[in-house]
Protein backbone atom coordinates (compact mmCIF):
# COMPACT_ATOMS: atom_id res chain seq x y z
CA UNK A 1 0.00 0.00 0.00
CA UNK A 2 1.48 3.28 -0.90
CA UNK A 3 0.97 6.86 0.49
CA UNK A 4 -0.54 9.95 -0.82
CA UNK A 5 3.25 10.91 -1.25
CA UNK A 6 3.71 7.36 -3.17
CA UNK A 7 6.07 5.93 -0.53
CA UNK A 8 4.76 2.03 0.82
CA UNK A 9 3.15 2.61 4.13
CA UNK A 10 4.44 0.60 6.58
CA UNK A 11 2.34 1.83 9.23
CA UNK A 12 0.16 -1.30 9.98
CA UNK A 13 0.97 -3.56 11.95
CA UNK A 14 1.19 -7.47 10.12
CA UNK A 15 -1.36 -9.09 11.90
CA UNK A 16 -4.09 -6.15 10.79
CA UNK A 17 -2.27 -5.14 7.81
CA UNK A 18 -5.31 -5.18 5.19
CA UNK A 19 -5.17 -7.57 1.99
CA UNK A 20 -4.84 -5.57 -1.01
CA UNK A 21 -3.23 -7.81 -3.63
CA UNK A 22 -4.61 -11.05 -5.38
CA UNK A 23 -2.02 -13.10 -4.45
CA UNK A 24 -2.00 -11.91 -0.88
CA UNK A 25 -5.78 -13.14 -1.17
CA UNK A 26 -5.83 -15.76 -2.59
CA UNK A 27 -2.56 -17.24 -0.11
CA UNK A 28 -4.55 -16.34 2.65
CA UNK A 29 -7.19 -18.37 1.41
CA UNK A 30 -5.68 -21.34 0.48
CA UNK A 31 -4.35 -21.54 3.51
CA UNK A 32 -7.61 -21.32 5.53
CA UNK A 33 -8.81 -24.01 3.29
CA UNK A 34 -5.68 -26.29 3.28
CA UNK A 35 -5.17 -26.41 7.21
CA UNK A 36 -8.52 -27.16 7.54
CA UNK A 37 -8.73 -30.08 5.02
CA UNK A 38 -5.33 -31.32 6.44
CA UNK A 39 -7.13 -31.22 10.50
CA UNK A 40 -9.92 -33.32 8.80
CA UNK A 41 -8.03 -35.80 6.76
CA UNK A 42 -4.91 -36.03 8.94
CA UNK A 43 -6.11 -38.20 11.93
CA UNK A 44 -6.62 -41.03 8.75
CA UNK A 45 -2.87 -40.67 7.90
CA UNK A 46 -3.92 -39.24 4.20
CA UNK A 47 -1.44 -36.22 2.60
CA UNK A 48 -3.75 -33.98 0.58
CA UNK A 49 -2.28 -35.40 -2.50
CA UNK A 50 -3.69 -38.54 -1.52
CA UNK A 51 -7.19 -37.17 -1.04
CA UNK A 52 -7.42 -35.68 -3.91
CA UNK A 53 -6.13 -38.99 -5.92
CA UNK A 54 -9.52 -41.15 -3.64
CA UNK A 55 -11.86 -38.11 -4.36
CA UNK A 56 -10.86 -38.67 -7.99
CA UNK A 57 -11.72 -42.21 -7.43
CA UNK A 58 -14.93 -41.30 -6.19
CA UNK A 59 -15.79 -39.50 -9.01
CA UNK A 60 -14.60 -41.84 -12.17
CA UNK A 61 -14.39 -45.64 -10.60
CA UNK A 62 -10.68 -46.23 -12.49
CA UNK A 63 -8.05 -44.55 -13.28
CA UNK A 64 -4.44 -45.43 -14.29
CA UNK A 65 -1.44 -43.93 -13.04
CA UNK A 66 -0.90 -42.22 -16.00
CA UNK A 67 -3.93 -40.81 -16.07
CA UNK A 68 -3.91 -39.64 -12.36
CA UNK A 69 -0.53 -37.93 -13.46
CA UNK A 70 -2.30 -35.88 -16.33
CA UNK A 71 -4.74 -34.59 -13.14
CA UNK A 72 -2.96 -34.14 -10.44
CA UNK A 73 0.43 -31.97 -10.21
CA UNK A 74 2.80 -34.88 -9.29
CA UNK A 75 5.34 -36.54 -11.93
CA UNK A 76 4.49 -40.15 -12.93
CA UNK A 77 7.21 -41.63 -10.17
CA UNK A 78 5.43 -40.08 -7.37
CA UNK A 79 1.83 -41.21 -8.73
CA UNK A 80 3.48 -44.78 -8.43
CA UNK A 81 4.82 -44.24 -4.82
CA UNK A 82 1.24 -42.99 -3.89
CA UNK A 83 -0.59 -45.71 -5.15
CA UNK A 84 1.83 -48.20 -3.45
CA UNK A 85 1.29 -46.86 -0.13
CA UNK A 86 -2.77 -46.84 -0.58
CA UNK A 87 -2.75 -50.11 -2.31
CA UNK A 88 -0.46 -51.09 0.65
CA UNK A 89 -3.17 -49.66 2.90
CA UNK A 90 -5.87 -51.62 1.67
CA UNK A 91 -7.23 -48.45 0.15
CA UNK A 92 -6.51 -49.55 -3.89
CA UNK A 93 -5.91 -52.60 -5.62
CA UNK A 94 -4.20 -52.90 -9.35
CA UNK A 95 -5.61 -54.98 -11.96
CA UNK A 96 -4.59 -55.68 -15.48
CA UNK A 97 -6.55 -54.13 -18.12
CA UNK A 98 -7.70 -57.51 -19.98
CA UNK A 99 -6.59 -56.53 -23.68
CA UNK A 100 -3.86 -55.10 -22.82
CA UNK A 101 -1.98 -56.37 -20.01
CA UNK A 102 0.73 -54.25 -19.71
CA UNK A 103 -1.95 -51.76 -18.32
CA UNK A 104 -2.58 -51.16 -15.20
CA UNK A 105 -6.23 -50.15 -13.65
CA UNK A 106 -6.82 -48.65 -9.94
CA UNK A 107 -9.75 -48.85 -8.44
CA UNK A 108 -10.86 -48.18 -4.82
CA UNK A 109 -11.41 -50.71 -2.11
CA UNK A 110 -14.40 -51.22 -0.45
CA UNK A 111 -12.58 -49.60 2.49
CA UNK A 112 -11.22 -47.07 0.34
CA UNK A 113 -14.48 -46.28 -0.99
CA UNK A 114 -15.78 -45.90 2.80
CA UNK A 115 -12.98 -43.55 3.71
CA UNK A 116 -12.81 -41.51 0.41
CA UNK A 117 -16.69 -41.03 1.09
CA UNK A 118 -16.60 -40.07 4.90
CA UNK A 119 -13.77 -38.04 4.19
CA UNK A 120 -15.41 -36.30 1.42
CA UNK A 121 -18.38 -35.55 3.77
CA UNK A 122 -15.71 -34.14 6.30
CA UNK A 123 -14.23 -31.85 4.12
CA UNK A 124 -17.35 -30.41 2.71
CA UNK A 125 -18.60 -30.00 6.05
CA UNK A 126 -15.61 -28.03 7.22
CA UNK A 127 -16.02 -25.96 3.55
CA UNK A 128 -19.86 -24.86 4.45
CA UNK A 129 -18.63 -23.53 7.77
CA UNK A 130 -15.96 -21.83 5.90
CA UNK A 131 -18.84 -20.18 3.58
CA UNK A 132 -21.56 -19.81 6.60
CA UNK A 133 -23.28 -16.79 6.06
CA UNK A 134 -22.27 -15.69 2.21
CA UNK A 135 -25.16 -16.28 -0.26
CA UNK A 136 -25.55 -18.57 -2.63
CA UNK A 137 -24.99 -16.25 -5.41
CA UNK A 138 -22.22 -14.39 -3.81
CA UNK A 139 -20.62 -18.08 -4.09
CA UNK A 140 -21.53 -18.45 -7.44
CA UNK A 141 -20.35 -15.15 -8.40
CA UNK A 142 -16.83 -16.15 -6.40
CA UNK A 143 -16.46 -18.96 -8.39
CA UNK A 144 -17.30 -17.48 -11.56
CA UNK A 145 -14.70 -15.11 -10.64
CA UNK A 146 -11.82 -17.52 -10.16
CA UNK A 147 -12.68 -19.71 -13.44
CA UNK A 148 -12.28 -16.66 -15.33
CA UNK A 149 -9.23 -16.05 -13.56
CA UNK A 150 -7.71 -19.09 -13.81
CA UNK A 151 -8.64 -18.92 -17.61
CA UNK A 152 -6.69 -15.92 -18.44
CA UNK A 153 -3.54 -17.25 -16.32
CA UNK A 154 -3.80 -20.26 -18.35
CA UNK A 155 -4.01 -17.72 -21.70
CA UNK A 156 -0.98 -15.98 -19.96
CA UNK A 157 0.77 -19.08 -20.07
CA UNK A 158 0.35 -20.83 -23.29
CA UNK A 159 1.18 -17.03 -24.79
Amino acid sequence: MTNMQGKADISHPRSTAPLHSLGQHATALLNAVAKGVDREIGSHGITPMDFAAIRLFLVDKEWTATELAQVLPVEVPAISRMVSKLVDRGLLFRRRQSTDRRVVILKLTEEGQRLGLALHQSVHSYEEKLTEGISEGDLETFRSVIRIILSNATDIEQS
